[in-house]
């Protein structure tokens, strides 16, 4: 699981930081502060990693990859009233950019243009309203036009990668005067450079918000921040609005090898070997495939456990959550109002080699889905054995296209369901002597379809938060020859026989 992210947004600063220091109670209180790190426009997201932490973490939302993004905040004023989740608008603060600046003793989380705190705060001002402000959180930001929501796409970009950006990863927010709470549309992208992590914010477990009266906190840990009053100007620790980012969604790192003549038995699972010999099974010591045989992936099924497109609502579950490790994602369907829908879905070579099949006597339509081309046959071979075509051996490959090595991941929206797996490969042997042709219609030899299917692959839901790895091993065994001669066996006893008989 993912160090998760605790970033803060100030609501008065302690007078030991004075060019921090806020101004006077009656000039009004700002929620956050400081100098404002300029914008930079950001794809839907902002994927990024540095080989071996992949996502989004603290590191990553301060000074790395992220930091020029930083994190969204929706605010909703309520005067004299209360949060409404079904009519209130984000009137506050509206996808607001917040980003880190560093500076030594004086880092800050910093926007503009600067919000204040509402002064009508109860008994001990001269008004008898009493304000409120709910503030929802997600990171990393992107910027969107607001009237749509739908993000900002840079007109430098080619219309390819326009189309690809509207449709995948964080596709759309909450429009600026829609009503409700804040939802973020979600399409899971599978291409591992590309892929997006999503997160919401909930008030850390040592978030406080003291109430102008010095002692009482507002902060429930593990929820949004939910009608806070303006805080009292005691610490920072106990005025900030402080949050801790959860990952809405799983990682997902699939990664694929052929182990020829090699034993794949429950008895032999990776990571049983020991001693000085010790392996993981389907990465060494395994026989290679013969020269005349290469194995192709034509699809794989993934059946439950995720979802491949979501809304996330931001106004998470706050009954009887009390801390930051009991807060769960609120996935909704595309739509934003039904339950989190999800279908099995189907990953194809994107092939017309008569190999699709039928669904209720129509032919499925098979376009490629980002599958590593390494595993595939390619379409435009000149003959079936292209070079370096097919699922290798004694090396694990990244299932994915657009992974640069075979464990960078994709991000899924949870299901917190069961995974089953089907894999279908075709195991393709060049025979002159065979009558039947190989898929280039021109090749003699043998074609064998197998389809394995595999439920519940990790023994349990896939949840959000965690990460997951999974190492499909394609056992292939070669059909093998002994032979022996029969010894002669005597007959009967000898016997004489004479021909002609003589008398």
């Amino acid at each position: 699981m993912f160090a998760v992210a605790a970033l803060a947004l100030a609501a008065c600063t302690s007078d030991e930081v004075a060019l921090q220091q806020a101004p006077a109670q009656q000039d009004g209180t700002p929620v956050n502060f400081d100098v404002y790190v300029p914008r930079t426009a950001t794809r839907a997201g902002l994927p990024g990693n540095n080989g071996t932490e992949y996502g989004v973490t603290t590191a990553s939302l301060q000074t790395g990859v992220h930091s020029t993004a930083g994190f969204g905040v929706f605010g909703y004023y309520t005067s004299n009233g209360e949060y409404d989740t079904n009519n209130s608008t984000p009137n506050f603060m509206y996808n607001q950019q917040v980003t880190y600046k560093a500076g030594g003793t004086l880092s800050e989380w910093t926007y503009e243009p600067v919000k204040y705190w509402p002064n009508e705060y109860g008994d001990a001002a001269k008004s008898d309203d009493l304000d409120h402000v709910t503030f929802f959180a997600y990171a990393p930001w992107v910027d969107v036009t607001v009237n749509t929501g739908v993000p900002v796409i840079d007109d430098t970009w080619t219309d390819e990668k326009k189309a690809q950006e509207q449709k995948l990863n964080i596709t759309q927010i909450t429009k600026n005067t829609e009503t409700g709470d804040p939802v973020i549309k979600y399409v899971v992208d599978t291409k591992p450079n590309t892929s997006v992590d999503l997160l919401w914010g909930v008030a850390a477990d040592d978030a406080k918000v003291i109430k102008m009266d010095g002692s009482t906190p507002q902060a429930k840990p593990g929820c949004p921040f939910i009608n806070i009053e303006k805080p009292g100007c005691v610490t920072n620790a106990e005025a900030k609005l402080k949050w801790n980012f959860k990952h809405a969604l799983a990682m997902l790192n699939v990664q694929i090898v052929m182990a020829v003549d090699t034993k794949t038995g429950p008895d032999e699972k990776p990571g049983t070997y020991t001693g000085a010999s010790a392996y993981e099974l389907g990465t060494k010591g395994d026989g290679t495939v013969d020269k005349f045989t290469k194995v192709f992936l034509r699809n794989i099924t993934f059946d439950g456990g995720f979802a491949m497109q979501g809304a996330l609502n931001l106004h998470s579950e706050t009954d009887g959550v009390t801390s930051v490790a009991q807060a769960m994602p609120n996935w909704k369907d595309y739509d934003g109002t039904k339950e989190l829908n999800f279908e099995p879905v189907t990953f194809y070579d994107g092939l017309k080699d008569g190999k699709e099949g039928t669904t209720n006597n129509i032919q499925k339509n098979e376009k490629p889905q980002g599958l590593n081309p390494i595993l595939l046959e390619k379409a435009t071979a000149t003959t079936w054995e292209a070079k370096d075509a097919g699922i290798p051996t004694n090396a694990f490959v990244n299932l994915f296209d657009g992974a640069t090595n075979a464990t960078d991941p994709i991000y899924v929206i949870p299901s917190g369901d069961k995974l089953n797996v089907e894999v279908l490969y075709d195991v393709m042997t060049q025979d002159e002597k065979l009558a039947g042709l190989l898929s280039d219609a021109k090749t003699h030899g043998s074609s064998i379809e197998n389809k394995i299917y595999k439920e519940d692959v990790f023994g349990g839901n896939i949840e959000a938060g965690k990460r997951y790895t999974l190492k499909i091993i394609v056992g292939l065994e070669s059909v093998k020859f002994e032979a022996v001669v029969t010894d002669w066996v005597e007959g009967n006893d000898n016997q004489q026989i004479v021909l002609p008989e003589n008398k």
